[in-house]
């Protein structure tokens, strides 16, 4: 009678552990594994925005089509299971992208570049260091 009463009182514990423990456990793996799919795509538009401000022609510079250039690149190259916008745009020198990811809500992303700026500050510099000299 007393084998009876012990092997009673053991299934208790199994039960709890496969009501409460393991779905929470499957859970949590599959949150970690939908945020380390998003952070991949962020990744993904991120590198591609920041590819195509730092690889624009000089041509494209000179010619004032900066904006069509960046609007004529693929951004959505890398992403596999959401989908993202990118708007550009090219004002007095600086470039801007702004990305928008769409994968169970959205996200966004930007990267701004300064362009042939550099040059004309260093200029001016030197003009300036001309003119403390005298």
């Amino acid at each position: 009678m007393k084998d009876k009463k012990r092997k009673n009182t053991n299934k208790g514990y199994m039960t709890l552990e496969a009501s409460l423990i393991v779905p929470m456990v499957l859970c949590a793996i599959f949150m970690i594994l939908f945020c380390l799919i998003f952070v991949y795509e962020r990744g993904v538009v991120l590198s591609s925005e920041n590819e195509a401000l730092y690889t624009i022609p000089v041509k494209s510079i000179r010619d004032d089509s900066v904006t069509s250039y960046l609007s004529g690149r693929n951004y959505e190259e890398g992403i596999t299971y959401g989908s993202c916008d990118v708007n550009v745009d090219y004002v007095s020198h600086k470039a801007k992208c702004e990305g928008m990811i769409h994968l169970y809500g959205d996200s966004g992303i930007s990267s701004k570049r300064e362009i042939d700026v550099c040059v004309d500050r260093l200029r001016r510099w030197q003009l300036y260091d001309d003119i403390a000299e005298k």
